[in-house]
């Protein structure tokens, strides 16, 4: 579910539990049913006071061509053995290339506890069309 612009930030900040599986689902699946942050959202937070830690879960070779300033790699593949190292008590916004990795890291997260997390809307494409 994408929110709209101004229902978008209050979800970010109340960011609700949501109900998850405890592996990770398919993509198709897990995009419709993940919550989303939309681009232009994450680039107004980024000049907030809001707390928020910014997961890359793409490749390290697409992180090394490219990444958002301040985004922590950490590859899907690998995420099972690294999560973990995540805080629990601030947002996670959640980005791959075009959103299907991180709508599954963040149904991941969520069903390991992290209820406070967003995967990117349209991924790192988006947000780089965004600039």
């Amino acid at each position: 579910m994408v929110f709209p612009f101004g229902a978008a930030l209050a979800a970010f900040l109340a960011a609700s539990a949501a109900p998850g599986t405890t592996t990770p689902p398919q993509a198709a699946v897990v995009q419709a049913s993940v919550p989303l942050i939309e681009p232009a959202m994450l680039k107004q937070l980024m000049v907030s006071p809001v707390r928020f830690v910014l997961v890359d879960v793409r490749n390290p070779d697409e992180f090394a061509a490219g990444h958002i300033e301040g985004a922590t790699l950490m590859p899907l593949d690998n995420l099972p053995a690294t999560y973990a190292r995540l805080p629990h008590d601030v947002r996670l916004v959640v980005y791959c290339r075009s959103g299907h990795r991180s709508a599954q890291a963040v149904a991941f997260l969520r069903a390991h506890g992290y209820d406070r997390a967003f995967s990117l809307d349209g991924g790192y494409l988006a947000w780089t069309a965004l600039r």
